[in-house]
């Protein structure tokens, strides 16, 4: 049994024994087994493709998988520079995209430090674990309130954006930038399983980045 990379034609495996220098790739099988699986660790989005498991029968016989690895990312509604003048309401929505499962949790940092809710008052979070949102409300901001405003969500990528609270003497400075949302990318040591049987049908995935393990089988 052997695995192909469809896009290069590049042997990863034959049997038990790996043909590549990328060690992340790795072939597993149990004696008296019939499957043959192919384990990718810490996928990346250069890693999609179709990927093939081929039996060395008469007549030979062959299983293509194909393998989408997206990056889990959040975002937070709006431009990534916000100018608040003193009095208003900070009101921030984050959204998580490319997610198969909702976050466990989304936290809220302002600079480097967890939004604390006790100590100044007025702060509220609202997180809807089904829609994949989080909205902060920072009533009646000041100037201490400008910061830089980070989403982080489980086993995601961040967001942030940077929030100027002024007292009002600078009128032309009450716009928006016109940036992007920006995002420090993380992915977590990760597997991806590919189970070869008996071979009769494609099976298409999509693997959203990072998750703990994917596991595919023909039967």
């Amino acid at each position: 049994v052997s695995w192909i990379r469809k896009r290069d034609l590049h042997i990863l495996t034959v049997g038990i024994l790996t043909y590549t220098n990328d060690q992340r790739f790795q072939s597993l099988h149990s004696d008296g087994s019939d499957e043959w699986t192919l384990r990718i660790t810490s996928p990346q989005i250069k890693d999609s493709g179709t990927y093939e498991c081929q039996v060395s029968t008469e007549p030979k016989i062959s299983q293509g998988f194909q393998l989408n690895v997206v990056i889990s990312k959040a975002k937070i509604i709006g431009n990534t520079e916000m100018y608040i003048r003193s009095g208003s309401d900070i009101n921030l929505t984050c959204v998580v995209l490319e997610t198969p499962d909702p976050p466990s949790f989304i936290y809220w940092y302002r600079d480097r430090d967890v939004i604390n809710y006790s100590g100044r008052g007025g702060i509220s979070v609202v997180t809807e674990k089904q829609t994949r949102t989080s909205r902060l409300l920072i009533s009646k901001a000041q100037p201490p309130d400008t910061g830089n405003y980070t989403c982080a969500p489980s086993a995601s990528d961040s967001a942030s954006v940077t929030v100027h609270v002024l007292n009002g003497e600078h009128p032309a400075a009450m716009q928006h930038g016109n940036s992007s949302n920006s995002a420090v990318t993380r992915l977590l040591p990760i597997f991806l399983l590919f189970v070869c049987h008996s071979i009769q049908v494609l099976l298409v995935t999509d693997v959203y980045a990072p998750v703990r393990s994917v596991k595919l089988t023909a039967r």
